[in-house]
């Protein structure tokens, strides 16, 4: 064999090790960062709903008490407001849920689960 062509087996060697090296590394990069980019937005969606909790209990409650003396509004309780933001933000992001989980629910949609 001459010189020339165990040189380039070398180089070809390195090159592959190197390549190989290189793709691992940035597909663990790239998969952290698309974990990371994912639980940002759900953090999000999940600040936005206790946002809308919070408004409704704060805001819209007291403007809708004189009117529930007569009957009952749903647009008063929290939680309605915030599965009602949650049901249109849905709209455009299917692959993200949100559920106001209890034992006993009076909207059986947020029955917690059996686990």
């Amino acid at each position: 064999m001459k010189l020339l062509l165990k040189f380039n087996l070398v180089l070809f060697l390195v090159f592959a090790i190197g390549l190989v090296t290189t793709g691992l590394v940035c597909r663990s990069l790239l998969q952290q960062n698309a974990k990371a980019e994912i639980m940002e937005n759900a953090r999000i969606m999940m600040e936005a709903a206790i946002a809308v909790r919070t408004y409704t209990a704060t805001q819209i409650k007291p403007l809708l008490e004189t009117q529930m003396k007569y009957s009952f509004l749903p647009q008063s309780v929290p939680a309605y407001s915030a599965n009602a933001y949650f049901g249109q933000l849905q709209k455009a992001f299917p692959a993200y849920a949100y559920k106001e989980a209890t034992l006993n629910p009076t909207n059986p949609v947020n029955r917690a689960p059996d686990w």
